[in-house]
């Protein structure tokens, strides 16, 4: 899962846990603000009648019918005993609906919610589809002088708010929905905005290998914590283009040191085979002496052009070549090695097709594919060349009918240095840098160099060159 989408999810996840609590906070204290309001209601009531307490005919002005002050509590449910517990007053909804509800003793008073069924249509009220209208009561002792003088209990059905509560409950899941929307898309907007700079990052470190390693990673902010992974990026590049230059320049100088006493050793063999005066068997061991010199000679040259401090590309003289005029000349020359293992090179196909290269490091790779086939094939056994076209380019097949290569060994195979088989590569002569030198000069060429081979039945290397179009 990408990091954009897991941040996405922690702030969908965090906001839809703060969005839950504010709206269930906001219901739940939206809903204890009414009835708050609605208990200093009835409480005001209550106090109304209480004090209006005659004490000395012991009744309550308020309820008596005929009081020019007296409040209209027909919209109420109101009962009210006197201090010996008899019932004394009832208001038109009480004496419709009963509620058992028991006098406060030593407390002053006690709030209840209380659902009754009623009727579907009534004057005081509508019910609920259900017919059911929750009451919301209070029931208090009445003093006079700290004297009990009686009890009342009062309420009011609550069915407008309950009404405004269904709907806020239905604004806020609105709101809370719309709100968690928005906050999902601006959060997902924002953080490909934050880590838009990563994207850069990672495509600039892409684009960086031995071939321009000078290049670094452009930094926006230093502040912050990308611009400090780009500074660090661009460290450790700057660490690893010093490293890989030392050690280029050491192949380099390494192998222009070993070049000169080479020379000089191999003339001075050369002459001695010339000196009637040496044995014929010492002549013998100048000969393989120098063939070694030979072959160190080879091995140092592909080093040098493996180590060019500068583009290897720069070393090329390109121009159109012709591939199988090419190919005739690798062939020619390996026909040699091939009749000292009795072996057979079979042509399939010559095409006269020109691609822009340079001529003698095209020699050199298909010469080194062909070496490698004659060197691991079988005596007796079959090389075959084969040439075909591909769209814009031409495809340069050379297979043999050898050992084969272990599936676990074809990806390292273009490494340098790396031989499948070091006892028999050692007894050939190998030095494992002939396919690395391949593929250099077929990525040079703008080309692709691929093998398939399977244990016992042959290999087959697939060059790959584009076609030259001329202007």
């Amino acid at each position: 899962m990408k990091i954009r989408t897991r941040l996405t999810f922690w702030y969908f996840s965090i906001s839809f846990f703060i969005l839950i609590i504010f709206c269930s906070g906001t219901y739940y204290g939206v809903k204890r603000l009414l009835f708050n309001t609605l208990d200093k209601e009835l409480d005001v009531i209550a106090s109304t009648i209480e004090e209006s307490y005659n004490i000395d005919k012991d009744e309550f002005s308020e309820i008596q019918s005929g009081h020019e002050n007296s409040v209209d509590f027909s919209q109420y449910y109101l009962v009210i005993y006197n201090k010996n517990k008899y019932l004394i007053y009832s208001s038109e909804i009480a004496r419709k609906l009963s509620f058992d509800i028991p006098l406060t003793g030593n407390g002053d008073k006690a709030s209840y919610l209380i659902d009754s069924k009623v009727p579907r249509r009534n004057k005081f009220f509508n019910s609920h589809k259900n017919g059911n209208v929750t009451f919301r009561l209070m029931n208090r002792r009445l003093t006079n002088n700290n004297q009990t003088i009686g009890w009342i209990t009062v309420g009011l059905p609550i069915g407008h708010i309950e009404y405004s509560m269904d709907h806020l409950i239905y604004y806020i899941l609105f709101g809370g929905f719309i709100g968690i929307l928005l906050i999902s898309v601006g959060s997902y907007f924002v953080i490909q905005k934050t880590l838009s700079p990563v994207n850069v990052i990672t495509q600039k470190a892409n684009k960086i290998s031995k071939d321009n390693l000078d290049e670094r990673i452009q930094i926006y902010n230093v502040e912050d914590e990308l611009g400090q992974l780009s500074i660090v990026l661009n460290n450790l590049l700057d660490r690893l283009q010093s490293a890989f230059e030392s050690q280029q320049q050491f192949m380099a100088d390494a192998a222009h040191e070993l070049k000169t006493p080479l020379s000089i050793l191999r003339s001075h063999w050369e002459g001695e085979l010339n000196n009637p005066e040496i044995p014929l068997e010492l002549k013998e061991k100048f000969v393989n002496d120098i063939e070694t010199i030979t072959r160190l000679n080879h091995l140092i040259n592909n080093l040098l052009l493996l180590s060019q401090t500068e583009s290897p590309k720069s070393q090329f003289d390109f121009k159109p070549v012709r591939i199988d005029d090419v190919l005739r000349d690798a062939v020619s020359d390996i026909k040699i090695l091939a009749e000292i293992k009795n072996q057979k090179i079979v042509i399939k196909n010559f095409l006269p097709e020109i691609v822009f290269g340079d001529r003698l490091r095209l020699f050199q790779l298909f010469f080194n594919l062909l070496e490698n086939a004659v060197k691991y094939t079988q005596e007796d056994g079959n090389i075959t060349l084969n040439v075909k076209l591909n769209s814009d380019f031409v495809i340069i097949e050379i297979g043999d009918n050898g050992p084969g290569i272990p599936a676990e060994d074809i990806p390292l195979i273009f490494n340098r240095f790396y031989r499948v088989q070091k006892d028999r590569a050692r007894k050939t002569g190998g030095t494992g840098l002939g396919l690395s030198i391949c593929k250099l000069i077929t990525e040079l060429h703008k080309g692709e160099i691929e093998v398939k081979s399977k244990p016992g039945e042959g290999t087959v290397f697939k060059v790959k060159l584009p076609l030259y179009k001329q202007q």
